[in-house]
């Protein structure tokens, strides 16, 4: 199967639920909000110029089949998913009746994602890569994760991080193939992740 990468820039903003579909796959904290929170993030990964972001399509098909994203500052992504604040309530009041634990996860992440980045100017965070399901086992996560350290690179930044959940053999195969190494190995909640880092 062959494929094609394009700069998350040039990809039709009408496309953007399906970026979402594809990440709804993921067992994440995003995904556990819910589609609207995802698309939201999506949307605000989309309009902003300090995210590096990348997408594969496939040549055939022309189907949407992954995607990369990251960031200087991940926390002003998560941050901005506030912005609408009857939207933001509405969506919150929603979660705390259906899924309770999942909004005490945010707050737990909300305290922990300030931190991560050490105020290092310098770095940027891998923060989200997927494949859809279909197309797995095809190194394509790989790829997608090196054209972000690529893009990186080329704006300057000069560390990459990225945090992984220790489940996740798929995605952190991937990260240590591209070269990052674990640092540390830290509980957030009811997430238990790797912290990674590689220099860009």
């Amino acid at each position: 199967m062959n494929y094609t990468l394009h700069n998350l820039t040039e990809l039709d903003r009408a496309l953007l639920p399906r970026l979402a579909e594809i990440h709804m796959g993921d067992r994440g904290l995003l995904s556990k909000l819910g589609f609207p929170f995802v698309l939201r993030y999506f949307e605000i990964a989309y309009k902003d110029p300090r995210v590096i972001g990348v997408y594969a399509q496939d040549d055939e098909t022309g189907e949407l089949i992954g995607y990369g994203i990251a960031s200087p500052e991940p926390e002003s992504l998560t941050s901005q998913l506030t912005h609408d604040k009857s939207w933001f309530i509405k969506q919150i009041i929603k979660i705390l009746f259906t899924r309770p634990h999942v909004f005490i996860q945010l707050i737990i992440s909300s305290i922990t994602i300030k931190g991560q980045m050490n105020n290092d100017t310098e770095a940027i965070e891998c923060v989200y890569f997927s494949v859809d399901p279909k197309y797995r086992g095809q190194k394509i996560g790989r790829t997608l994760q090196k054209a972000l350290m690529d893009g990186g690179r080329a704006a300057g930044y000069k560390k990459i991080f990225a945090s992984i959940e220790t489940w996740n053999k798929a995605s952190l195969s991937a990260t240590l193939a591209n070269g990052f190494t674990i640092v540390k190995t830290f509980r957030e909640g009811m997430y238990h992740r790797h912290r990674l880092e590689s220099k860009l």
